[in-house]
């Protein structure tokens, strides 16, 4: 994919610049070289061309602070051409009529004897906000689930620069768990943020850490056929229980620009005495299908949601040099019509009709904005998901 960069810079900083864009850069294909403007346009004094699979690849990022460092104002525009656009509009579009179809005719009978479980606690392992310096965080999600019998992993994080050991290693280690504290991994779809990394996803696979590491005989289920060393994972892309009081609610289609059709799955804990704690990756299924699959399958009412929703409004969790990649990327919609303010209190409206006694929206796909809607609208019920600290419920 093309990417412009749109510069703005004090003139006298020019010769230093023009420095910088002379040099060769042999790790970053660039497609038309730094160009300065006869004169200055909306702020705009000069701009570069460049292709990569990712934005926000370490090599692009690095290229790109060395005008930084001189002072330069960066916007990040992603390029698209018409040859492209019309094959991934018509992708798009296919999919997005193919995700409606399935969930028109997926009907399902209510789960029975789901049970429950006296305590629910989530300690989330990876997410993006902290309150420990000794704790690393980054763009993905990674939840240790527990109930009276079982403990779950609910995804794997990012990793993003394949450490080994990786982030959701090292913080299991100051928090004092091991691989021998859950039984049981659930994948709720196969996107980098969740599998442990961009490499593992073309594979449909996944990897706690830079190197798939023995899991000995535990249960895994994913949303769609997916592979591990060692392990048969279950595709749970209906609705099944997977242990006393937890069950997924099955995949729920979405169409996403550029990643085409997407299957995602959620959790949903019976904690007695209360009702059902919903446990979500990214929510690309939206917030409406989640609660009304929900509400099929159950007849125990809705008494919680946890996790990420995908609410970039206004921004997301991250910019690169005025480039939101949440924002545009990931929302159900095309990326010149972003999610409004309006749009997610109308989400928001849908969701205070079932009264929740717990509300947290994860921070790695949402933007402050959001969060603080959310906050906003639910006083009482709101918690921050912050790793290392556990949330508790019964």
């Amino acid at each position: 994919m093309k990417f412009i960069a749109f510069f703005e810079f004090q003139l006298d900083r020019l010769e230093k610049i023009l420095e910088i864009g002379n040099q060769t850069e042999n790790n970053v294909e660039i497609i038309y070289p730094f160009q300065i403007l006869a004169e200055n346009y909306k702020g705009i004094t000069g701009f570069v061309i460049f292709k990569s699979e990712n934005a926000l690849s370490p090599k692009i990022r690095k290229y790109l602070l060395k005008y930084a460092r001189e002072g330069v104002n960066i916007e990040l525009m992603p390029i698209w051409e018409n040859s492209k656009l019309k094959k991934e509009l018509t992708i798009f579009r296919e999919a997005k009529q193919k995700a409606e179809q399935q969930w028109e005719r997926y009907k399902f009978q209510k789960i029975k004897n789901l049970g429950s479980t006296k305590t629910l606690e989530i300690l989330p392992l990876i997410d993006w906000h902290s309150n420990r310096d000794d704790l690393k965080v980054e763009l993905g999600v990674s939840y240790l689930i527990k109930t009276d019998e079982e403990s779950i992993l609910f995804d794997v994080g990012l990793n993003s620069v394949q450490r080994d050991p990786s982030p959701l290693l090292i913080n299991m280690k100051q928090l004092g768990i091991s691989l021998e504290d859950f039984n049981i991994i659930v994948i709720s779809h196969n996107h980098g943020d969740h599998v442990g990394g961009g490499k593992w996803v073309k594979n449909k696979t996944f990897s706690l850490t830079a190197n798939q590491i023995d899991l000995g005989d535990k249960k895994v289920y994913t949303p769609i056929p997916m592979s591990y060393p060692g392990l048969i994972p279950i595709c749970s892309e209906k609705p099944m229980i997977l242990a006393k009081g937890v069950a997924t609610i099955g995949t729920i289609s979405n169409s996403l620009f550029l990643f085409g059709l997407e299957k995602e799955q959620a959790l949903a804990i019976n904690v007695e005495g209360k009702g059902l704690v919903i446990v979500v990756g990214c929510g690309h299924q939206t917030l409406p299908k989640i609660i009304e699959r929900t509400e099929v399958l159950f007849d125990e009412p809705i008494y919680g949601l946890i996790g990420g929703l995908h609410y970039p409004v206004n921004g997301g969790p991250i910019e690169i040099m005025g480039w939101f990649p949440h924002k545009m990327l990931g929302t159900g919609k095309l990326p010149w019509n972003p999610i409004t303010m309006e749009e997610l209190q109308e989400n928001i409206e849908f969701l205070k009709k079932r009264n929740p006694k717990i509300v947290a929206l994860s921070a790695h796909d949402s933007s402050e904005v959001s969060i603080k809607a959310f906050n906003d609208a639910f006083p009482e019920a709101s918690k921050d998901i912050n790793v290392g600290e556990r949330i508790i419920i019964g």
